[in-house]
């Protein structure tokens, strides 16, 4: 649990059709790291590979919603990708010249009913008005006649200056008949214009006796309709092609190789996908590769010279909320010590003891449930609120309230001394455990005898101070690790012709010493936060008290605690990291190492 898994450089050998597939089948596993092997000779195709691809998601993006393959799987895309993306750019452009087409035919079928339905109503309301459209609209070489649909209640009256003009009410519209000499034809679209009416064509084939126009309208809204949905119903089977959506699927796991797994695409019969697994057993890859049906050889050779080899840390569900604690200082090798499955109990702990209150606990727990799915950073909110409500629990306080609750254990204001001086034997326990974890880390890499002298010895006098406060006997154990540490020291300038080295020893002993003491007293922070807590509560509650208004005391109370929990909630999280960071991780944890990333699969992006 507490040593990172080392992963295991792995190459494979694949048809150069399979190559993509075969990307794909080993990022699925979850355990393979993808990376190109610098010994392989460089890549081929791929910058046609990358142009084809690019250019069909550029196209895409113009159709937004409308392309279909959201959520299609991707082919077993065989063959050579490059020509596979060409012919997918091939068909997105054909599927996009049709579609364009229809959308631009359908804007303009849709415009040419609304026209039909404007000159049905203005048929029926000239009826109404015992107007003839054919005779209104006989041709004349000196008037210029127009009709124009205006908003109910938009056409005026007295303000058009024509020398003939005409109000004729619809059912939805005022329909204006306008007679004048063609010299004032800018003048009438200009008015009707600023009134929010639109100039109305009558077709050439709308003639004849008003029922002759009727059935000609109806014949003509007929047709148009008629096309109208067969060219939607043209729309939706293109929005629903399963070779567009299948193209588009295919494009889509193209991208996520270029992202990926580019450089594993190479000239000849078989292409090398290489990298790094944390496979227990290489032949998990072998069975993966084989039960998609692509046969490739598999094999776990040295890695290339000069390569990092990634660790995978603990990764648990309850473990994963406070793995940024860890990336914040390093990522260990794998001769260090994982620390991450002691976080989610010393980061709550700590927080909790800091900030102790019921009411703001939950706050911060529902905040950390909240954000649980956007902000994956924050979800130890939820495991932190809660430890701080349950040492809100025992010492009684909620939203800064003292009295509402009675503590488990104590009041922080009434006993000081016992809520300061707890946490110095949390802490010098962690820092011992710190030390303890440098031992273990020795043992790993075969140096625990050269550890034991020197180190070790520090480990052991540190421990025995810390008992001689309370057992005086423990300090005949201090001065035996002192004699030790000073015998190793002189054994070490005798054997190198150093004796100034003793100096240098006894000099980098006492500095040990001195940070192992302020480390230790520096966990008295840890009680100050918490009494701190309750000292800013019972200042809100005092203030808000002297208000005298049960307003304002409301409006103190929220503010206080409003400004607790966005202040004490960021100072208690910056101490508790420096805590960990610099009292327990700097005891041990190295940071030279490489975090294990698997490849995410094509659904990732």
């Amino acid at each position: 649990m507490f040593r990172p898994t080392q992963a295991r450089w792995f190459e494979t050998y694949v048809p150069r059709e399979q190559t993509v597939r075969a990307t794909e089948v080993l990022a699925a596993t979850g355990v393979v790291q993808l990376e190109t092997d610098p010994r392989l000779a460089e890549p081929v195709a791929e910058d046609k590979l990358r142009f084809f691809v690019e250019q069909f998601r550029s196209l895409a993006a113009r159709h937004g919603h409308e392309l279909p393959g959201t959520g299609t799987q991707a082919s077993d895309i065989l063959g050579d990708p490059v020509h596979l993306a060409n012919q997918a750019l091939h068909r997105l452009r054909v599927w996009s010249a049709r579609m364009d087409f229809l959308n631009a035919h359908l804007e303009h079928l849709r415009a040419e009913l609304r026209q039909l339905d404007l000159l049905e109503e203005c048929l029926a309301a000239m009826a109404r008005a015992n107007l003839d459209l054919d005779a209104v609209f006989h041709k004349t070489r000196f008037l210029c006649k127009c009709l124009f649909a205006c908003p109910k209640g938009g056409a005026g009256e007295a303000e058009l200056k024509a020398g003939v003009d005409r109000v004729i009410p619809g059912e939805g519209h005022d329909f204006l008949y306008v007679a004048d000499l063609p010299d004032q034809r800018h003048a009438i679209r200009h008015w009707v214009v600023e009134r929010g009416c639109e100039q109305m064509g009558i077709p050439a084939w709308l003639s004849g006796d008003r029922a002759n126009q009727w059935r000609t309208l109806a014949r003509r809204a007929a047709l148009l309709r008629r096309e109208r949905a067969d060219l939607e119903h043209e729309r939706r089977a293109l929005r629903r092609d399963p070779d567009m959506a299948r193209a588009r699927a295919n494009v889509d796991t193209l991208h996520w190789y270029l992202g990926h797994a580019a450089g594993t695409l190479t000239a000849g019969p078989f292409c090398h996908v290489t990298g790094w697994t944390t496979a227990p057993d290489p032949r998990y890859l072998r069975q993966a590769l084989e039960k998609a049906g692509i046969r490739a050889v598999l094999r776990s050779p040295h890695p290339p010279e000069q390569a990092r080899v990634p660790v995978a840390t603990l990764d648990n569900w309850w473990a994963r909320p406070f793995q940024p604690f860890l990336v914040m200082w390093g990522t260990p090798d794998s001769m260090t010590v994982d620390p991450t499955p002691l976080l989610p109990f010393i980061v709550p702990l700590l927080f909790g003891y800091m900030f102790p209150d019921l009411g703001h606990g939950l706050v911060l727990a529902l905040l950390g449930l909240a954000l649980w799915g956007r902000h994956p950073r924050l979800r130890f909110l939820l495991t932190c609120g809660l430890a701080s409500a349950g040492f809100g629990l025992l010492f009684g306080e909620v939203f800064g309230f003292h009295h509402f609750l009675t503590p488990l254990w104590l009041r922080p204001l009434e006993a000081p001394e016992a809520v300061l001086l707890l946490p110095l034997p949390f802490g010098a326990g962690l820092m011992l455990l710190g030390l303890v974890f440098a031992g273990v880390e020795a043992y790993w890499r075969g140096e625990l005898f050269r550890w034991l002298p020197g180190e070790g010895a520090v480990l052991v006098l540190y421990l025995s101070l810390l008992a001689g406060l309370l057992a005086p006997w423990a300090l005949v154990l201090a001065g035996l690790a002192l004699l030790q540490y000073l015998a190793h020291a002189v054994h070490r300038a005798w054997r190198d012709e150093r004796w100034a080295s003793v100096l240098e020893s006894l000099g980098s002993l006492a500095l040990s010493l001195f940070e192992l003491a302020m480390n230790t007293l520096s966990f008295l922070r840890v009680g100050a936060f918490a009494l701190a807590h309750g000292a800013l509560s019972l200042a809100v509650l005092t203030l808000a008290d002297g208000t005298g208004s049960a307003w304002a005391w409301w409006a103190v109370v929220i503010a206080g605690n409003v400004f607790a929990l966005t202040l004490e909630g960021l100072l208690v999280f910056v101490q508790t990291t420096r805590l960990v960071l610099f009292e327990f991780f700097v005891r041990f944890l190295e940071r030279e190492g490489r975090l294990f990333r698997p490849a995410p699969g094509p659904g990732a992006g």
